[in-house]
């Protein structure tokens, strides 16, 4: 750089550029890479930030499965017949057998 070129650039307020053309190509070139550098610094955030929220939805929809495996559990249990005498459930057709609630008993009696 010259210091006739610096001097016309200062005393014409930046009309008449002092760099020279290889100048202007080095420093596009790095104003080119400075710019191209924070792109990939933004998406590489960006990417980062859709994995968290990703995986918070991943975490989100297993809780719900298991909340809703929970309920199914927890759902209330098929009701039993009440108890009283059914028929046989050993296949003896004349006799009606005592169902207590929850297990068969050996108290029979015949069929009316």
């Amino acid at each position: 750089m010259g210091i006739f070129r610096k001097t016309m650039a200062v005393s014409t307020m930046g009309m008449v550029s002092y760099r020279n053309k290889e100048e202007r190509a080095a420093k596009y070139a790095k104003q080119t890479r400075n710019a191209a550098r924070a792109q990939v610094a933004q998406n590489a955030m960006m990417l980062e930030q859709q994995r968290q929220m990703i995986n918070q939805n991943d975490h989100a929809n297993v809780r719900e499965e298991v909340r809703d495996m929970r309920a199914a559990d927890a759902a209330a249990p098929v009701a039993a017949p009440p108890a009283g005498f059914y028929s046989d459930p050993s296949g003896d057709a004349t006799l009606l057998r005592w169902f207590d609630g929850a297990q068969w008993t050996d108290m029979t009696k015949p069929r009316d």
